[in-house]
């Protein structure tokens, strides 16, 4: 895991250490979605083909989804799949 350190401006601004933008592949205009879970920052970014999400869903059980509820289960299942919680419940974010 690697572990990079910014600050806050007085504007709300953070820049993005150069290393983690090479290792995540960001360019300038790239989307990045922000998610707080269990109250910890989770940055994912948003460079996914929407091929890839085919089918991500599967057949909503209470008929067709709205945008909306689309919405929100991509946000949340994009800050779930980058908050691995280790094996004594702890997220690997806060070692």
């Amino acid at each position: 895991m690697s572990v990079w350190e910014a600050t806050l401006s007085a504007k709300g601004q953070v820049t993005i250490p150069k290393e983690m933008r090479e290792a995540l592949n960001l360019r300038p205009g790239d989307q990045l979605i922000y998610s707080v879970v269990d109250g910890e920052v989770i940055v994912t970014p948003k460079n996914i083909d929407l091929k890839d999400l085919a089918g991500f869903l599967g057949k909503p059980p209470k008929g067709p989804a709205t945008l909306e509820e689309i919405d929100a289960a991509v946000v949340a299942a994009a800050g779930a799949a980058a908050f691995d919680m280790g094996d004594d419940g702890t997220s690997e974010a806060a070692e």
